[in-house]
């Protein structure tokens, strides 16, 4: 037999009591049960623990001693046990929300105030979709915010509560210098021979970019890798490269976002929570306050975008096909691209 807390227990009982009857009846025991116990704790420590007479029971000096070690090791198993208590109660008034760098986090937060305006936040920002789905899957995360391709099956949904917040259709981010950012519309052909940049990762953001301009017949120039959350906007502003972007984005000083008219792709934007997580409660009125504040940042976007196109004087370091006397790219029909992940998007 190994001593156990139990025992301890026990022998606490019997010495506050002075009785085995007593103690037997406090700790709802049969009393020949803790006898037993008593007998065996004894037979484990070496010795008597107390003197039994007509009156009950009595410490003996190993008893005392055995005590004296027994009551602090419970009194801090229970100071142990009121900390873990108060934690525990700490992590329920405490909303675990995590995100992967796309454009709703700000909205977000004024959303969960909202729902819960009493509660405290801890917000958790991650790189790359699939770590968030790791993180929620593993309870490290309660209510997760997603921002992937509509066509895009990364991460998979399954055993997860989800609701649909809203789709943002996606749109190049070119320097506010470049030739293209003049021109009366874009199509995916006329990004051939750009510099793109993508970003290396779980989600596999390389990869899903080639996927996407394989149908218009050309594989992208990938010159920078960078993270989600890294400098992208200002690479676009001096170096002249173009990556996807949502229509929802600010536009950074220095560069536009233009419509290609030929990539229908959209990005789908969703909440997610583990079946059984409290918060999962939280999803239907938080996807509609998400999706209201979705709609007013694509109002604002549309009217920025509408002084936004004003003609400029190009000054890019390329000629543009009308000013080298060619006709521009005429109009083509759309292909069916494979899905790319939110991590091209500045």
């Amino acid at each position: 037999m190994e001593l156990q807390l139990r025992h301890l227990r026990n022998l606490c009982a019997v010495a506050n009591a002075g009785s085995l009857n007593k103690a037997a009846a406090e700790l709802g025991l049969p009393q020949p049960a803790l006898s037993r116990q008593i007998r065996r704790l004894e037979t484990l420590l070496g010795g008597a623990l107390f003197q039994r007479g007509t009156c009950g029971v009595r410490l003996t000096p190993l008893g005392a001693s055995v005590l004296h070690h027994a009551e602090a090791i419970i009194q801090r198993f229970a100071d142990l046990d009121a900390q873990l208590s108060a934690h525990q109660q700490r992590q329920r008034r405490t909303l675990r929300v995590g995100w992967d760098a796309g454009p709703l986090s700000e909205a977000l937060l004024g959303c969960l105030w909202q729902v819960r305006p009493d509660g405290r936040l801890r917000v958790m920002t991650v790189e790359s979709a699939c770590e968030l789905d790791a993180l929620l899957r593993a309870g490290e995360v309660d209510i997760g915010l997603f921002s992937m391709d509509s066509r895009s099956q990364l991460p998979a949904t399954d055993g997860l509560l989800t609701a649909l917040v809203a789709e943002t259709p996606v749109l190049i981010a070119l320097s506010a210098g470049h030739p293209l950012a003049h021109a009366p519309a874009l199509h995916m052909a006329d990004l051939a021979g750009e510099e793109w940049i993508s970003v290396l990762g779980p989600d596999g953001c390389q990869d899903a970019l080639r996927r996407l301009c394989g149908p218009y017949g050309f594989q992208p120039k990938i010159t920078y890798d960078m993270p989600v959350s890294g400098p992208r906007c200002d690479v676009i502003r001096h170096r002249g490269c173009v990556a996807l972007t949502q229509q929802i984005r600010p536009v950074a000083p220095g560069t536009v976002h233009r419509k290609v008219v030929d990539l229908p792709s959209r990005m789908r934007h969703w909440l997610a929570a583990l079946p059984g997580n409290p918060a999962a409660g939280l999803l239907p009125a938080l996807a509609g306050l998400l999706s209201a504040a979705h709609e007013e940042l694509a109002r604002e976007r549309s009217v920025a975008d509408r002084i936004a196109a004003v003609p400029t004087t190009p000054i890019g370091r390329r000629r543009t096909p009308a000013a080298e006397g060619r006709a521009p790219t005429a109009a083509r029909p759309s292909p069916t691209p494979s899905g790319t992940s939110a991590c091209h998007d500045p």
